[in-house]
């Protein structure tokens, strides 16, 4: 795999401050938190919240998000390991 040309990617302030303004209006809960990997791999996470009560609530709403995937990714592994019960 070859080298990336440029270093240390982030998304640029001013698409970050259009998806913000994107996400309410002026006196609407505004926020966002984005996940992402850069070149590398490495895992990136960028968040803005107008006030605290959307930040929380998008922190619960990403752990319910998470438990939620993390339990079906069981189910699905347990099923697989599982398999035989279901044959005939």
């Amino acid at each position: 795999m070859s080298e990336p040309k440029f270093k240390d990617f982030k998304i640029p302030k001013k698409i970050l401050d259009e998806f913000y303004e994107l996400t309410g209006g002026s006196e609407a809960y505004k926020g966002y938190i984005i996940a992402y990997s850069n070149e590398k791999g490495e895992p990136m996470i960028q968040a803005r919240c107008d006030t605290q009560v959307t930040e929380y609530a998008l922190h619960k709403a990403i752990e319910a998000y998470l438990s939620e995937y993390n339990q079906d990714a069981y189910e699905m592994e347990e099923d697989q390991e599982n398999t035989w019960l279901f044959k005939n």
